[in-house]
């Protein structure tokens, strides 16, 4: 990654070449996690104008196996609507 990339552009490069959790993108780029859920949704909209589509795997549980499918916010959901377990797996995105 160049010096001269913005943090959005470094996002969108990273995210094209493999799956990533908004930790893990927070610890490569050396950013809070919170700073990167802002980006999130300029990132959906940004690489929507070139045609590609910013892909969210959905959390899930990790006590009942609950998937949050029809979520659509970027973070993490605090606990699990069917068992009220807070174990939940991050989600992580792509873009394609």
């Amino acid at each position: 990654m160049s010096l001269m990339e913005t943090i959005r552009q470094q996002i969108i490069a990273l995210l094209s070449e493999k799956d990533m959790s908004a930790i893990e993108l927070s610890q490569e780029l050396r950013i809070p996690e919170k700073e990167v859920y802002t980006h999130l949704p300029h990132i959906a909209r940004s690489v929507a104008m070139l045609g590609k589509k910013l892909l969210i795997q959905p959390s899930r549980c990790l006590k009942c196996g609950y998937i949050f499918r029809e979520r659509k916010r970027f973070t993490r959901p605090g606990h699990c609507p069917r068992c009220k377990a807070t174990y939940i797996q991050r989600p992580a995105y792509r873009i394609r």
